[in-house]
């Protein structure tokens, strides 16, 4: 038997709770790199490694003669390595349940093939001096993954909340991730809370890119009226909020789950704390740590938002806790055979 053979060999066959943990670790990486990239541009960072993949065309690490800038940059480039050893472990504790939990494995796939994509894309930035588009794409991309661990953790959070006891130790396949009660108002809200989320920061991305944090000062800004792209910017949160109070207030004249409350409540908590940095920092100059925790609060508003989506609107269904439970689960949902 080679090394390949025995890696894979070796490799977990079911959900466990350490799996738990690589999705939290999964999600959270995701979430801080969006900060650490933050924390570049804030500081006016954003070339102080001004070539790519090189930190310099002498040099792939930052040198003294760079200062604090180099520094910065070329360690939220080393991060990118951590982010990278957790998805791909990510990965591997579910590759052998590629078949039987394949919603689950297509999820690892596609965050750990977005890493790279993201590598790509903070080099295009870098080529262009800190294009406000192509920073805007940097930030959603992250968001796009931080959305996609968030889908993936809740449905390995929901596999091992199906096994309650000894007795189900292998877990019970079959329960729906949006199980709880829902109606034509709640099943309504779910997504429009989603895409005016996707708006609002996708709107967010413009108002950034209008505004003084371009992180280098001889890098180009949008010329749009910072005012202007700021109400537009304001539009679908108000549309989001709307929405989810639509959603709370409904929730409780119908039978929901604790998951569905939770989400929704958790997504109220967000608004209400994205709204009020949101509000400070336009009416105090944009002060960098309000607005870095403004950055925070739109990851966590992607968060909340795929939560309240999932608990309301999945249909992902659990599998089991390991590929013989899923497949003699599939076997007896399987029709019988004419006679």
């Amino acid at each position: 038997m080679n090394a390949i053979e025995t890696f894979r060999t070796n490799l977990p066959t079911r959900i466990t709770r350490v799996t738990k943990v690589l999705a939290w670790a999964t999600l959270i990486s995701n979430i801080g790199i969006i900060l650490t990239g933050g924390a570049v541009r804030l500081t006016a960072s954003g070339l102080g490694c001004p070539e790519w993949p090189r930190c310099t065309p002498e040099s792939w690490v930052a040198t003294q003669e760079m200062g604090l800038h180099g520094a910065i940059e070329f360690g939220n480039r080393l991060l990118t390595y951590v982010l990278v050893l957790i998805c791909a472990l990510m990965f591997f504790a579910l590759l052998r349940l590629r078949r039987s939990h394949r919603p689950l494995f297509r999820m690892s796939l596609v965050i750990l093939a977005g890493i790279p994509l993201q590598a790509v894309i903070g080099g295009i930035t870098v080529w262009t001096n800190l294009n406000p588009w192509i920073v805007a794409l940097h930030f959603l991309l992250s968001a796009a993954l931080v959305m996609i661990a968030t889908m993936l953790l809740n449905r390995i959070r929901l596999e091992l909340r199906s096994a309650k006891d000894a007795s189900q130790r292998d877990g019970v396949p079959g329960i729906r991730m949006s199980h709880g009660g829902s109606d034509a108002v709640t099943s309504a809200m779910a997504p429009v809370i989603l895409v005016a989320t996707w708006v609002s920061v996708f709107l967010g991305t413009v108002v950034t890119g209008t505004g003084p944090h371009a992180g280098d000062p001889g890098s180009p800004r949008h010329l749009f009226d910072p005012d202007l792209v700021t109400r537009m910017h304001v539009v679908p949160v108000y549309v989001l909020c709307f929405a989810a109070i639509a959603l709370v207030v409904r929730q409780y004249r119908i039978s929901t789950a604790p998951n569905q409350r939770r989400s929704a409540w958790g997504l109220i908590a967000v608004v209400i704390a994205q709204g009020v940095i949101g509000y400070v920092q336009h009416f105090t100059g944009l002060p960098v740590i309000l607005v870095g925790l403004h950055m925070l609060g739109s990851a966590l508003l992607v968060v909340t938002a795929t939560a309240v989506f999932d608990s309301y609107r999945a249909r992902y269904v659990t599998r089991g806790l390991s590929a013989v439970t899923a497949q003699a689960a599939a076997r007896q949902t399987e029709p019988a055979p004419s006679a």
